[in-house]
């Protein structure tokens, strides 16, 4: 059997990544399946991801989300059982390509630790990494229009989002 790939496309919210995910499944030689942070986050227990101010970032199992009147205000701190959750999102690739299933993964990686985890977790897979960049107003309007993410979300993330990943390919 053939191992399947993983197509990781990391980039600031509101960039683009899911429209990517979505056109890449109509394009790549096999079928492959869509996931990635937002669809983890969504199963994740209540609790997980405490709402604080940026100057109350106390230690907290998963996410420690700092907001301030204006919407996120500083980058998300990722606690133990943040970094396990994603740790395993990782993981969960891997076995998929191990398998023969190819797997887009969209994720929002700023932090060294994560980055850490997925190249760890997805050393022995084919993984294509794309960069996806949108201009700061953009991502900003973007998520604006959506309306389904916590605003200020595309501009604090952008700042550090490419900062611990290599690219195969970039995308804008």
């Amino acid at each position: 059997m053939a191992q399947g790939m993983v197509v990781l496309l990391n980039g600031t919210s509101s960039a683009g990544k899911t429209t990517l995910a979505k056109a890449l499944q109509t394009r790549l030689p096999e079928p492959a399946i869509h996931s990635g942070v937002d669809h983890i986050l969504e199963r994740a227990p209540t609790g997980l991801m405490v709402r604080t101010t940026p100057e109350d970032m106390r230690r907290v199992p998963g996410w420690a989300l700092p907001f301030g009147p204006d919407g996120l205000a500083a980058l998300p701190r990722i606690g133990p059982s943040g970094l396990r959750i994603l740790r395993g999102m990782y993981a969960a690739a891997a076995a998929l390509a191990r398998c023969g299933v190819w797997v887009i993964l969209d994720d929002v990686i700023y932090d060294a630790q994560v980055a850490r985890a997925a190249a760890e977790e997805l050393a022995d897979c084919e993984t294509l990494c794309i960069g996806v960049h949108c201009d700061v107003a953009v991502a900003c309007a973007r998520e604006a229009a959506r309306g389904d993410r916590a605003p200020g979300g595309a501009k604090v993330f952008a700042a550090a989002v490419h900062r611990w990943m290599r690219y195969d390919l970039d995308v804008d």
